[in-house]
């Protein structure tokens, strides 16, 4: 009798969720975030080299978004890369959301004003349900 051949490529329904989530949360990085902070502060009265360092911030998160993005939906697809993609991603996006609630509580004194820890622990969430699930 011969073995099952093992399928590498099995779509996994929570981790492509989170796939989605991350890219939903990318675009309203870009399309929301970007005139509601970084337009903004380009136009404030910060100096140039300020200017320059909060772009430079500003489009690091944009590719950190991207890149974990890109993984998490490798990670739905493909299962030997599920287990260390998921991880390093739920990971990032983690200490995320508690940075946001950190500085929600203690600069803002409310958490509302900045809402994104909810995608930043949902993201995760969503992943690493999908690790716990049978491929499915």
């Amino acid at each position: 009798m011969n073995a099952p051949k093992k399928t590498y490529l099995q779509i996994n329904i929570a981790v492509t969720a989170a796939a989605a989530l991350s890219a939903l949360t990318l675009a309203a990085h870009i399309f929301g975030g970007d005139p509601q902070y970084h337009v903004p502060a380009m136009a404030s009265n910060l100096n140039t080299e300020e200017k320059a360092l909060y772009s430079v911030l500003w489009h690091a998160v944009t590719v950190i978004l991207l890149l974990n993005s890109l993984a998490l939906g490798i990670a739905a697809k493909i299962k030997p890369c599920r287990l260390p993609l998921v991880s390093l991603v739920a990971a990032q996006y983690a200490g995320w959301g508690i940075l946001f609630v950190y500085y929600g509580q203690t600069r803002l004194g409310e958490l509302w004003s900045l809402p994104q820890w909810i995608a930043f622990f949902l993201i995760p969430t969503l992943a690493l349900w999908g690790l716990r699930k049978k491929a499915s």
